[in-house]
């Protein structure tokens, strides 16, 4: 990191601030897009956590990786995201599409496209739910490809401790999963009760 372009970034100058954190747009934006899901809610993460970037970083003093803390800093954003996006559809009808109440996919049938929907729901909550010190790893590694080496230096961490977070959360992960089966109906069955329930209103 350039010292120099650091301290001009700290005092406000924003060609400095955009020099200095270009070598990590790459990986911000695939960091939201593993949290989001889709370009148009990624980009829009991205911008944020950017914007974010810019007013803090006069208080960036180098304590962690810049790269450490433009990923915290995008992880944050894009979870404070996805919690306003659960409210928000909570209190919409625009929920149900998020449920799967959506045309099939090209070639799949619906209760296909409903089950794959429902999956992909399922594991990203699973994965925003985890320790932001099991979930950082984690992304880094089965998201990014990052190896446990690169992670530790990032990290600051010893590469033994890194491997067994990543285990842990996997752990959890897989868990996580396994209780949230039984415990929701999918999108299939939230189907066939709506599709029960009105032809008993018939």
């Amino acid at each position: 990191m350039d010292e120099m372009t650091l301290h001009s970034a700290r005092r406000g100058d924003p060609a400095a601030f955009e020099r200095l954190v270009a070598p990590c747009e790459q990986m911000i934006w695939r960091v939201c897009w593993h949290y989001m899901g889709n370009e148009q809610d990624a980009q829009d993460c991205m911008q944020e956590a950017m914007l974010k970037a810019w007013r803090a970083i006069r208080d960036f003093r180098g304590d962690s990786a810049l790269e450490t803390w433009l990923y915290r800093i995008a992880a944050t954003t894009c979870l404070d995201a996805l919690r306003r996006k659960r409210v928000r559809d909570a209190e919409s009808v625009e929920g149900l599409r998020e449920s799967g109440w959506e045309p099939a996919e090209p070639g799949a049938g619906p209760e296909e496209t409903a089950l794959k929907r429902d999956s992909r729901s399922r594991l990203r909550a699973a994965l925003t739910a985890l320790p932001e010190k099991l979930r950082d790893p984690l992304v880094l590694y089965a998201l990014e490809g990052w190896s446990y080496e690169e992670i530790a230096a990032m990290l600051r961490l010893p590469a033994g401790t890194v491997k067994s977070r990543i285990a842990r959360a996997r752990e959890q992960l897989k868990k996580s999963l396994e209780d949230a089966e039984p415990s929701a109906p999918s999108a299939v069955q939230r189907d066939e009760r709506r599709t029960q329930h009105e032809t008993h209103q018939r």
